[in-house]
């Protein structure tokens, strides 16, 4: 069995966590994305799209399950929201699980913006949060087109970014420009990788 060094990925939400992770991979890490594999979840030949889209019937298109109408759907319905969750979480663990088996590279980061929340963080050698300050955040996402409330919605959806920076072993400091990102990646990605090849 292949040993892999598994590390969580997380930040608030608008922190930049995608662009850290995209840093990872270009020196040489194996990403594997929650949210990708929460979205193949509704899907027709995933094995919850029956059950999720018994739950969401107003949902269903000539494809896939429309993502877009059931996040209105449980942004009214947070009962519809914790059974979509229960359907949801463990077919992304159970993937998670097999693409860690099947990674190629010593060094796996699962990006999940609910780490904590899901217990995931449990699973990980380390976790490294990516942070913002909250006006920078607020900013960036109004650019992208999200109102104040979806943005605050989606806060309330996850443990504060101070919390989170307390139960990580590293924190990037995503607040000034990407250089300085990219510096404290590299410096967290090459003790990252010394302690992988001393598990070897």
């Amino acid at each position: 069995m292949k040993k892999h060094i598994v590390v969580g990925l997380t930040g608030g939400f608008g922190t930049g966590k995608s662009t850290a992770a995209g840093m990872f991979q270009e020196l040489g890490a194996w990403i594997i994305d929650a949210d990708r594999i929460a979205h193949e979840a509704l899907r027709k030949e995933s094995p919850v799209y029956q059950e999720i889209e018994k739950l969401f019937p107003e949902a269903v298109t000539e494809g896939d399950l429309d993502r877009k109408k059931i996040a209105a759907v449980i942004f009214n319905q947070p009962e519809k929201k914790k059974k979509l969750e229960h359907l949801v979480h463990p077919y992304v663990f159970e993937r998670m699980e097999q693409e860690i088996a099947e990674a190629e590279e010593p060094v796996v980061i699962l990006d999940v913006p609910l780490l904590f929340e899901t217990g995931l963080d449990q699973r990980c050698d380390f976790v490294c949060v990516v942070a913002a300050p909250e006006e920078a955040v607020r900013e960036r996402l109004k650019e992208r087109g999200f109102t104040e409330q979806e943005i605050d919605t989606r806060k309330k959806a996850q443990i504060s970014l101070e919390e989170k920076k307390k139960k990580a072993n590293f924190v990037i400091n995503n607040s000034q420009d990407l250089e300085q990102t990219k510096r404290e990646v590299e410096k967290i990605w090459k003790g990252l990788h010394l302690v992988s090849k001393g598990d070897k």
